[in-house]
């Protein structure tokens, strides 16, 4: 393979991506042992990343990786061609068999030691529940539509900012259309820079329509060009060039583009549209303000959601009748509190007025309802209420992938397990490259007890993010009741960061309490009491370790306070597995009994 089709190959598939399928693939049975596999598939795959593909050849491989010296001479030593054949039937039988649903695929062709990376078949992805993640093209629905970040052909780099507002109004604006799936933000921005094949990228995506489009400024005028394209037959259905000078309003010339497509659409935007986060805007500077915190938000970590929290509150300063970041600053206070960043009792009512304040200034944003929808259900236990709000958001915003995930989370909590998967599911098609979707989805399948799907799209998750360590705590409960202890304890010591996260920390000590390793356990739950001496920790945190070793009384005692500092997690106590042991015993029932009172 030449140096520049190595590169195209890298190119079509993210960094994160390729990342998150070295991990997979180093986990596997057939990896796992053999250090000398595990360095020559790295060594190749950092140099297609990197586009030195020039440094893989015999000689290079068999100093570097191989340990020979600067004398190796390969046609002496055939430690590279053996070790390459080795490679390849290894990586064969990998996605043969645990990697049969990966929706990444790397291989070599023989006599060649360049790998080529690059999406599997359309089998690709975890399909036991029936979500496919690539579709034949006669699969694909025109419904659907994949709104692609729109191409800066100006030498401003500033104007990148006014194409990404571009893409995220349109986004918006058509994901208030009942009858449309919208793909989310997340996975269109995922391919951002990337070839744009729209047959290829309406598979990828399962999408059927593909929108895209380029900014170009010339002088004082702006030219935007936007296309619509079939992608199950590459034709162009629409097409269409917008000319402003730019001294215009941004917002209206962005609304006036989602308004065209809309019609081209033969659709009408819901009224909605009068009031979204774009146009609610009252300059450009707030709105990627609000994009930098959701941004930061998307991150999924504790310092990304106080990060989130930061933005938000310097923006509101600024811009304080701004809806867009109320919204955002009480989902970023929520999901600190969910992922013990702070106590609940404190950053839950900080997100409900968040969530009402965003709601007073502009009571047709669906992002709020949602936002107070997760206060309402999962702090207040206002479960009706709070499963209304979020039903309300999904109803104003159909293609909102987030909102799918709060209904379903409400449902899910009050047993409605059938629709709450269909949420989840909905989710993970809006928006397929997201973290976010394909984990929730895997927990949801958790607390059905369905582990082997749990696993499935849990390990999805880990491929658009490596090193979550909050998807690992997950899968590693799945681990746990699978009964794969050695698997389990293997991801909860790549969970043990420092400083630690308390609660991947407790399903280490979990680990180490299922095997019969008291000590190490009891040592983990002395490491967790030093860090409650310096700030909040998630009652569960400990929880998970006393369960493990069978201290039934202080398990439920943890229980308990968990329940008083109204953690999301006890919510879910009725389903969890985590503590099938402690169902007979009176007391715990009676904590349950809590939860509907």
């Amino acid at each position: 393979m030449s140096r520049s089709a190595s590169s195209d190959t890298a190119n079509s598939v993210s960094p994160p991506e390729i990342e998150g399928q070295l991990e997979r693939i180093f986990k596997s049975p057939g990896f796992r042992n053999s250090q000398r596999l595990r360095r020559f598939l790295e060594f190749t795959v950092r140099c297609v990343l990197s586009g030195a593909t020039d440094q893989i050849k015999e000689s290079v491989i068999g100093r570097t990786v191989f340990d020979r010296g600067s004398r190796y001479d390969p046609r002496i030593d055939s430690i590279v061609r053996v070790e390459s054949q080795r490679l390849r039937r290894k990586l064969d039988e990998y996605y043969a068999t645990d990697g049969r649903g990966d929706h990444v695929s790397i291989k070599f062709e023989a006599g060649s030691y360049i790998p080529i990376v690059s999406y599997a078949a359309p089998e690709r992805g975890p399909q036991h529940e029936g979500a496919g993640r690539e579709g034949a093209a006669s699969d694909l629905s025109p419904q659907t539509i994949a709104v692609l970040p729109f191409d800066n052909q100006c030498s401003d780099p500033e104007q990148e900012y006014f194409c990404d507002g571009v893409t995220e109004e349109i986004i918006f604006a058509l994901s208030t259309i009942p009858g449309l799936n919208v793909i989310g933000r997340t996975s269109v921005f995922a391919l951002k820079g990337l070839a744009r094949d729209a047959r290829r990228t309406g598979a990828r995506l399962a999408a059927g329509t593909v929108i895209s489009g380029s900014v170009r400024k010339v002088g004082t005028r702006l030219r935007i060009f936007v296309e619509m394209v079939d992608a199950g037959t590459g034709e162009v259905r629409w097409i269409k060039h917008f000319d402003h000078v730019t001294a215009d309003n941004l917002f209206e010339i962005e609304e006036e583009i989602a308004h065209s497509i809309a019609g081209a659409l033969q659709k009408t935007l819901a009224p909605t549209m009068s009031r979204r986060i774009v146009s609610g805007a009252p300059n450009m500077e707030a709105y990627l303000l609000y994009l930098k915190g959701r941004h930061r938000w998307n991150d999924m970590s504790v310092e990304g959601y106080r990060s989130a929290i930061q933005i938000f509150e310097r923006a509101i300063v600024l811009f304080p009748s701004y809806a867009a970041l109320y919204a955002g600053l009480a989902d970023a206070h929520s999901h600190l509190a969910v992922w013990g960043g702070a106590r609940p009792r404190e950053a839950f009512p900080k997100a409900e007025q968040a969530a009402r304040q965003s709601l007073q200034l502009n009571p047709l944003l669906p992002h709020a309802y949602s936002a107070l929808a997760t206060s309402q259900a999962f702090y207040q236990w206002k479960w009706e209420e709070g499963t209304g709000l979020a039903k309300k958001a999904t109803e104003m915003e159909p293609s909102y992938a987030f909102g799918q995930q709060v209904y379903g989370m409400c449902l899910l909590a009050t047993g409605q397990m059938d629709d709450a998967r269909a949420c989840f599911e909905r989710a993970v098609t809006l928006d397929p490259f997201s973290q976010r979707t394909n984990r929730i989805l895997g927990c949801a399948l958790y607390l059905e007890r369905r582990f082997s799907g749990a696993e499935k799209w849990l390990e999805a998750a880990l491929t658009f993010d490596a090193h979550s360590v909050h998807t690992r705590y997950l899968l590693v409960h799945v681990y746990l009741n699978q009964l794969r202890y050695d698997d389990a304890l293997n991801l909860a010591l790549a969970c043990d960061t420092n400083p630690p996260d308390p609660l991947s920390l407790g399903a280490l000590g979990a680990c180490f309490g299922y095997m019969g390793r008291k000590e190490e356990a009891y040592a983990i739950l002395a490491r967790i009491a030093t860090l409650a001496e310096s700030g909040y920790i998630d009652p569960l945190a400990e929880g998970q370790v006393q369960i493990s070793l069978g201290n039934i009384d202080l398990a439920v005692e943890c229980v308990s306070r968990g329940l008083d500092a109204r953690t999301l997690f006890s919510a879910f106590l009725h389903l969890d597995p985590m503590f099938d042991s402690l169902r007979g015993f009176p007391k715990f029932n009676e904590l349950i009994s809590k939860l509907r009172q």
